[in-house]
């Protein structure tokens, strides 16, 4: 029998990686190796066609959808070739749905912001957020190959339909000088503005790398944040960490899973769907069964304990179709796991922590 949580009939928001093309080189990016330009080699590059939507998304379930996201973590969704076809599709489909993409708006000519804006137009529960980190003189210190003439050009293009948009600001040491300027370009475009403190500082500074893995420059996180390093027991506790020993130490948590993917559209559940076609009980497991943390600390010892729990599922949407994938109850194994706290993504993630501390500190501890 299918779960009470991910029945096919139950999905009312889908956050879909649309695009595996970038134009940015992010150094935090696992589209990237070790922070350099050069490709992750397990990337496939590639993005939806309308075609493969309209297979994988029938029109029924597409009438039931009240929220989409588009993102991702190998690519900007707005790289995509078919990304307004696909989005004219859903609203032709369901006019009523909420949608949100993710881009760091360097890319695509005047038109197609001027179309996108005005599609959305339409339905003010549609946005874009705009990952800008910074000004003109220091957005690309991030992210590197984002030109920002162009992304003004976007932003203004966007906001001159009346679209609904939203400027999300990484704060670093090279930027934290201009906060308030950007403040006013957000009032000036009409948006709202957030600022976001960046991961990616695991005891050192962030380093941006040439083709060679020579370090160009480092990345320092904004006055406040200071790095704060992860001790050697740490370390050698993550290389040497087996799954069965990682059960028994969360088994000692005392708390509780809210799960984030039930979602507020409807009180109904999200999944997220990756570019390879896999679908994933939410953002956070769509996120790390992507990210290559070979030469990273903070989340191998989830990513080990998620491949243990999903070693013998097929989840793939070129297999199989999403009805036959949730009514198999793919993620069985994570919401019988809640009980015991036995689910350490979930626990990190959707987790109300009242006793016991994280093995090796919060996010903001590693900034």
């Amino acid at each position: 029998m299918p779960s009470k949580y991910w029945k096919y009939e139950n999905i009312k928001s889908v956050h879909l990686e649309v695009s595996t093309l970038c134009n940015s080189i992010c150094p935090w990016c696992p589209r990237y190796e070790n922070f350099s330009p050069n490709l992750n080699p397990n990337i496939v590059e590639g993005s939806y066609t309308l075609q493969r939507f309209t297979s994988d998304f029938p029109i029924n379930f597409i009438k039931q959808i009240r929220h989409w996201t588009f993102a991702g973590d190998y690519g900007d969704p707005c790289t995509a070739p078919e990304l307004l076809d696909i989005l004219y599709y859903i609203n032709e489909h369901n006019s009523k749905c909420s949608i949100q993409i993710n881009t760091n708006g360097g890319m695509k000519t005047e038109r197609f912001w001027y179309d996108l804006g005005m599609l959305f137009t339409k339905n003010k529960s549609r946005y874009v957020i705009f990952s800008v980190d910074g000004l003109e003189d220091t957005n690309h210190i991030y992210r590197r190959n984002v030109k920002w003439h162009k992304v003004v050009r976007a932003m203004r293009t966007y906001s001159n339909t009346g679209a609904t948009g939203i400027w999300e600001y990484l704060k670093f040491k090279h930027n934290e000088h201009q906060l308030s300027t950007a403040e006013d370009m957000a009032k000036d475009l009409g948006f709202e503005i957030r600022f976001k403190n960046p991961n990616g500082f695991e005891g050192a500074p962030m380093p941006a790398r040439d083709k060679d893995y020579n370090i160009e420059y480092e990345i320092y996180p904004q006055t406040g944040n200071e790095i704060k390093a992860i001790d050697e027991r740490t370390k050698n506790w993550i290389k040497t960490l087996d799954v069965t020993d990682t059960y028994k130490v969360y088994n000692k948590r005392q708390t509780k899973v809210n799960c984030s993917a039930n979602h507020k559209f409807g009180g109904g559940y999200e999944v997220r769907i990756n570019y390879d076609g896999t679908v994933w009980p939410c953002s956070f497991f769509g996120h790390l069964s992507s990210k290559d943390l070979t030469n990273r600390y903070v989340g191998k010892p989830q990513q080990a304990q998620m491949y243990d729990l999903f070693k013998d599922t097929d989840n793939n949407l070129n297999n199989r179709s999403l009805k036959e994938i949730l009514d198999a109850d793919p993620f069985k194994n994570v919401y019988e796991g809640w009980e015991g706290n036995n689910i350490m993504l979930c626990s990190d993630s959707c987790g109300e922590f009242k006793t016991m501390e994280k093995i090796y500190g919060s996010s903001a501890d590693r900034r």
